[in-house]
Parts: C-alpha cells; structure tokens; sequence
C-alpha cells in the first residue's frame, strides 16, 4: 500500500526554504538526493471504466527509467492519501503511446483489468510533466521520501499547474510521518493538498 502526505506550495522560495530545512538537513542521505525529469501519461477506455471502477493506470518515465503504475481503493482525507499500488519496471517506451494491461500479468489485478476493459481501446487521458527532487529522511522512527514537484497536467488544450510536496512512507510509524508533516506543513504555511495529479486532470476533462 502507499502512503503518502500531499501538501501544495506556493512558490518555489517556499520549496527552497523546505528543502534547506535544519532539521531535514540533519535528518536526510545525502545520497539519495536526485532531480528527475517526469513524464506520466495516465489511460483510461473512453467510456471511462477504469475510472468508475476506481482504478488508475499510469506509464511514467521517470529520468531514464519507465515505470507502469496500477493504482487503486484511493481514500483521502487532509492531504494523507492510501491506496494500493503496482509499480513495473517497462523497457519499451511505445509503452506511453500503446499501453499494455499484460504488463501487470503477474498481479491478480491484471484479471481485473481484462474484465473491465474487455475488447476496448485503451486511450490517452492525460500528459503531466514535473521535475522532482526528492531526497530519503530518516527520523529514527520512520524513513520517509520528502519530494517536490514543479510542472504542469496537460489535457488537450488546458493545463493546469503544478506545485507541490509529497512525504511518502517508506518503513516506520505512519504516525510519525504525519507528525512530520504537520510540522513542515505548520511552519511553512502549506496546505493540505486532497486531489491526486491524475484526479486534477479529471477535473480538467
């Protein structure tokens, strides 16, 4: 399952003044610290069943690499998201034009998808493009990835911005990544942040 806490952020002074954060700074390796060029198109069939059925399915290419992401039972609430997640590594980028369900062929989920998708065409939703830099901290009661996201969603002709940071729970207290959150939240005015990028793509469709 991911977890993970989404904030929005103003500007990037707001993100740098995160990033350089004390404590962060003693808490964090150094050497996980990277910023990766993003590139997700997320698909859907045209009468949206994946998405009525809750599910969302993603290829990203992520720097040099290309992931598919099956995502599904979302729940959020004060910017803490949950949901099961699939990740699978891909080595074929025609993948993020013709996207494969059998990708997932070793899940249970790929049965899932094959039900519901059937015969249909499986179609490009949306572009988002955002670089990221993340980094791994370690507070010695949960190791957590502390990200921020700059870009924007493209759908068709709209668009929409892109600004925000994310603490995913990687082992640990999932109270003491929240604790962690509301900290950097409190001190430096973030909000809660409910809606996915993909979720703010739909409102854009």
């Amino acid at each position: 399952m991911e977890i993970e806490l989404k904030y929005a952020v103003k500007n990037e002074e707001v993100m740098q003044r995160v990033l350089q954060d004390p404590y962060l700074e003693s808490i964090k390796d150094r050497d996980t610290e990277e910023e990766l060029e993003m590139h997700a198109v997320y698909f859907d069939t045209e009468d949206r069943r994946l998405y009525r059925d809750g599910i969302a399915f993603r290829v990203r290419k992520e720097g040099r690499k290309l992931v598919a992401t099956l995502k599904w039972n979302g729940s959020s609430e004060d910017g803490m998201h949950k949901r099961e997640e699939i990740n699978v590594p891909v080595s074929d980028e025609t993948k993020l034009t013709t996207p494969d369900i059998q990708i997932f062929d070793q899940s249970e989920m790929c049965q899932v998808l094959t039900e519901l998708v059937g015969k249909r065409t499986l179609i490009p939703m949306m572009d988002i493009y955002f670089v990221r830099r993340q980094v791994r901290i370690d507070t010695g009661k949960s190791i957590n990835e502390l990200s921020v996201d700059v870009g924007k969603i493209v759908c068709g002709e709209k668009t929409v911005p892109i600004s925000e940071l994310e603490i995913e729970l990687y082992s640990g207290e999932e109270a003491d990544m929240l604790a962690l959150g509301q900290q950097i939240s409190e001190k430096y005015a973030l909000i809660p942040e409910d809606k996915s990028k993909y979720k703010r793509g739909l409102d854009l469709i």
